[in-house]
């Protein structure tokens, strides 16, 4: 099987870990991101859009963004849980299942190393110290990297002509996220990246079109051009969903209330807050902060 190539990456969003007791009952949640959770002790039953799985110790479960789910303990269970979304958001694509074939349940009770990267990860994100924080992006990509690398090895054991059709497909499927892709390959060019950097780190401000010109030194028009060509997307569509993507992590860690979050990334109307988050990711910002600080 060759590697689909594109652009896409996980971004991290949250990690936590919990401990249930046996009685414990999750009810239905929309499930606005992807979830990836490991089993430390316990048992349980996931049900994912109607399907249910049963979970132990050692294994891996990977829940779509989009999901409804609902969660049974068995008996008492420990679990950590990452969730995350992608740098590159397309309606109704489970992007990890189409891009490297990732299923929905790992058993590796044999596999300390990822044992290691979740408490890893975990301990990092609740340190103090900003490197540590930043530590949790690459123990994320290290985790998807080797549940693809399963996922891979499991589909050549296979070595099905069914797997082969379907490689095929996602391939022709994937020919807008190649064409995305392709930017990402070239250099990106100096001025390009100084704005880019300047919407990331500045996701408050709302920059005018004079402005970006400005400190590209290039004219509206080339600057649309080139902006669309390194990046894959449009400045408006890149600055929006760096915005939402910060508004989320606000959403996620704080108690901020929702109006002043969107203020703090730039929007002075609630309500088009609202609409924009929405658009992202499919539901208002109330319904993400709750489904959020459920497990």
């Amino acid at each position: 099987m060759k590697p689909i190539y594109s652009n896409y990456s996980p971004t991290f969003l949250y990690v936590d870990k919990y401990r249930f007791p046996q009685e414990w009952i999750s009810q239905s949640n929309h499930i606005p991101y992807c979830m990836i959770r490991y089993i430390c002790s316990g048992s349980a039953e996931f049900t994912v859009d109607g399907k249910v799985y049963t979970v132990h110790h050692g294994d891996v479960f990977y829940i779509p963004q989009g999901s409804q789910l609902n969660c049974a303990a068995l008996e008492e269970i420990v679990f950590i849980s990452v969730r995350f979304i992608g740098s590159i958001q397309i309606q109704d694509e489970d992007m990890p299942k189409k891009l490297w074939s990732i299923g929905p349940q790992y058993h590796l009770p044999d596999e300390p190393e990822i044992a290691q990267w979740f408490e890893r990860m975990y301990q990092s994100a609740i340190s103090k110290t900003t490197y540590k924080r930043l530590e949790t992006r690459g123990y994320l990509n290290l985790i998807v990297a080797k549940l693809a690398q399963y996922s891979a090895n499991e589909m050549e054991r296979e070595e099905s002509l069914q797997a082969d059709r379907e490689l095929m497909e996602s391939m022709s499927d994937m020919k807008y996220i190649r064409r995305r892709a392709v930017a990402s390959q070239n250099k990106m060019n100096p001025r390009i990246q100084a704005l880019v950097d300047y919407i990331t780190l500045h996701p408050e401000e709302n920059l005018s079109r004079e402005a970006m010109c400005k400190m590209c030194d290039v004219s509206e028009s080339t600057l649309r051009r080139l902006f669309k060509a390194q990046m894959g997307k449009s400045i408006y569509e890149f600055t929006k969903d760096t915005k939402v993507l910060y508004a989320s992590h606000l959403l996620m860690t704080t108690s901020i209330p929702i109006s002043e979050i969107g203020y703090q990334v730039g929007y002075e109307s609630p309500s088009y807050f609202t609409k924009t988050f929405r658009e992202v990711f499919g539901v208002s910002p109330q319904e993400y902060r709750k489904s959020s600080r459920e497990a």
